[in-house]
């Protein structure tokens, strides 16, 4: 399994994501991540898909930037959001600058990887956050990773590796950041999530 298989899956299902999305999407995920943060703050949202936290994010005031690597779902976010900056790019191929962000934010992105490209990622991530910066990452809570063809039996793949609370936290404390708070939700079927998914909000101190 490559990072990079589950791009193909959201080009093949742009569409069904982002109807499943308007149906169903509020700034509930969103919103205690946004709390840890100041208006004007530079915000990028790691795997923005079809662009809803990416809304969230700059009607309450952020700088908010989007990056996908799937070129369909850019094209929607864009209708979503005219004004702000979107990045096509595969997160495996991104090195932000140093102190570059306030804050990002990786809604359901990073339990797309391996555990050891995770790491690399999240190192990534805390050189491109300024100090005082905040990360939120939300994750499937589970133990095994599987191959998830849902929405077409004959269509392309995604890779999911769910996460312990323990082992996320513990990677991310060991990228050098402080855990400040972690959150759960049950899964929610009707609402496009298969497994119980969990928040970590991390300041680099």
């Amino acid at each position: 399994m490559k990072s990079s298989d589950s791009v193909p899956y959201y080009e093949y299902h742009a569409r069904r994501f982002a109807d499943s999305d308007l149906a169903v999407r509020n700034p509930g995920e969103v919103l205690p991540f946004l709390q840890e943060l100041s208006p004007g703050a530079r915000v990028l949202d790691l795997g923005c898909g079809s662009g809803f936290d990416l809304k969230y994010i700059r009607k309450a005031g952020m700088d908010g930037v989007g990056l996908d690597a799937s070129e369909a779902r850019l094209k929607i976010a864009a209708t979503l959001n005219p004004d702000a900056p979107l990045l096509q790019k595969n997160f495996l191929f991104y090195t932000p600058a140093e102190g570059e962000w306030d804050g990002v934010w990786a809604n359901r992105s990073l339990h797309h990887f391996s555990p050891e490209v995770c790491q690399r990622v999240i190192a990534s991530l805390f050189r491109g956050l300024k100090r005082n910066g905040v990360l939120g990452v939300v994750v499937y809570e589970g133990t095994d990773g599987f191959q998830d063809r849902t929405g077409d039996l004959a269509g392309p793949s995604r890779w999911i590796q769910p996460w312990r609370e323990k082992a996320i936290s513990s990677m991310i404390e060991q990228s050098g950041f402080v855990i400040k708070r972690v959150g759960r939700k049950p899964q929610e079927p009707e609402r496009g999530n298969m497994l119980p998914s969990l928040l970590i909000l991390a300041r680099k101190i």
